[in-house]
């Protein structure tokens, strides 16, 4: 019996073991008595369509004038057009590199030299990752895609607007910038600019030019009164009380039902297994876990990034399907069961802000482990909002949150400590809090070199 084999025996073994610790009613599943499989996500608002480039989005843009005039778009109601436009844009100069980069020539260069670049007329984009240099490759250029570029990982890209037309990439995971010359005979992007300076949009600093610290690297607004967030209450998506509903959703999981068991746990929750490969955990608040603890077994030749995301992206659409405003937020390399692998961390958004967890800021909403092509791992944990209501005040100017963590740090009666804080914007929190039913409000999260805090951004307590 070699090695991995005693590895999985040994992991069945705990499991089983666990139950045993539990309430256990055990019982065939009727899967094809159970209801209507369109009713079980109730609710669920999925994109059947879909395509790479709307999972991996800007997390914001920033549109420099020139000098001190800036601001920054995300993907809201507000500014889904000129977002849209702008990066649109944008994808047509990637579009032109990856397909042509044999022909560009990149180099590297200091990071005075991009920060110049930053503060002069300039669209600035910041991704989510850093994520491979493949990814990019296969939105814009597919099959034209060349193979010259240094770059391992994308996390920010400035395109300069001045005189000096140029594209900086940021190597995320090598932390390096490299500069190249763009064509300087398209001025759609200046005039975009130019049509977005003249609705005298709200105006954002660094907190260097605010002067709460020295730090230039994100952009918090000057103004918070266009900020009318709404506060809502959430559902989760499935209807955890309903055991029909679960048993439903479980079948997509096994390929013969007629070996699968359920488990009960004292606390309500289920647990599905087939006793040889798989295990599925749905929880009462509606957390979703599965993991299959046999072998990968997976294709080898389907091993890289891409083919990885594919098959993360299709598992999420056949089991559960993909939310609106799903986007990825990591990929990390991983190994499962001594397979290489990767997992990839997806999360969503409300009015184009991201969700955080109460207890689980560092935790996605879906994250999937593929191993050679084959999921072996699945988390998910979604809500809707169901109601929303406008509150009647101003949100929490970003100086206010950050002093609500300077306090928090500091303790009652001592010196307050500003936080230096690497980075900082607007998100939504999920909460059941006292309340029946689980609340949606927004919050400011705040990164600092320690550990990640969220505030409440109208009632100005620290969440977490």
């Amino acid at each position: 019996m070699n090695k991995e084999k005693i590895k999985n025996w040994i992991l069945i073994g705990l499991v089983l073991l666990s139950f045993g610790f539990t309430t256990q009613l055990w019982l065939s599943i009727p899967i094809g008595q159970i209801i209507p499989s369109n009713q079980a996500f109730s609710g669920q608002d999925s994109k059947e369509d879909y395509d790479l480039s709307s999972f991996v989005l800007p997390q914001w843009m920033v549109v420099n004038f020139g000098g001190e005039s800036h601001t920054k778009l995300i993907n809201d109601s507000s500014n889904h057009n000129i977002f849209s436009d702008i990066y649109g844009e944008v994808s047509k100069i990637l579009e032109y590199i990856f397909a042509n980069e044999q022909d560009m020539d990149f180099i590297q260069v200091e990071r005075d030299d991009w920060a110049a670049a930053r503060e002069g007329k300039s669209i600035e984009v910041q991704y989510r990752g850093p994520f491979h240099l493949d990814i990019f490759k296969k939105i814009f250029a597919g099959e034209k895609a060349q193979g010259n570029m240094p770059i391992t990982a994308i996390k920010g890209i400035t395109i300069s607007l001045g005189t000096d037309r140029a594209i900086y990439i940021h190597d995320g995971e090598n932390e390096v910038i490299y500069k190249s010359q763009l064509p300087v005979t398209d001025t759609s992007l200046d005039q975009l600019v130019d049509r977005l300076e003249e609705r005298d949009p709200v105006k954002y600093w660094t907190l260097e030019e605010i002067g709460y610290s020295d730090n230039n690297n994100f952009y918090v607004p000057l103004d918070m009164s266009s900020f009318n967030l709404p506060v809502g209450t959430a559902a989760k998506e499935l209807d955890t009380n309903n055991h029909g509903v679960l048993d439903l959703q479980a079948s997509g999981f096994f390929s013969d039902m007629s070996l699968v068991r359920k488990i009960t746990e004292m606390n309500g929750s289920l647990i599905y297994t087939d006793g040889q490969s798989a295990l599925l955990r749905i929880d009462t608040n509606g957390f979703l876990e599965y993991m299959v603890y046999s072998s990968a077994g997976g294709d080898k030749s389907r091993a890289d990034v891409n083919s990885a995301l594919e098959a993360a992206l299709l598992f999420i659409s056949n089991h559960g399907g993909i939310p609106e405003q799903l986007y990825l937020e990591e990929i990390r390399g991983v190994v499962e069961n001594d397979y290489p692998g990767y997992l990839l961390k997806f999360n969503y958004a409300y009015n184009g802000l991201p969700f955080f967890r109460r207890s689980r800021l560092e935790t996605s909403a879906v994250e999937v482990t593929v191993a050679e092509g084959k999921v072996v791992r699945y988390n998910r944990y979604i809500h809707q909002i169901t109601k929303a209501r406008i509150e009647q005040k101003p949100l929490l100017y970003p100086v206010e949150a950050a002093d609500v963590v300077a306090k928090a740090i500091s303790g009652s009666g001592g010196a307050k400590n500003l936080p230096v804080i690497s980075d900082m914007y607007l998100g939504y929190c999920i909460d059941m809090g006292e309340a029946k039913n689980f609340q949606a409000f927004p919050v400011w999260y705040i990164k600092t070199e320690e550990r990640a805090y969220i505030v409440d951004a109208y009632q100005g307590r620290l969440i977490e």
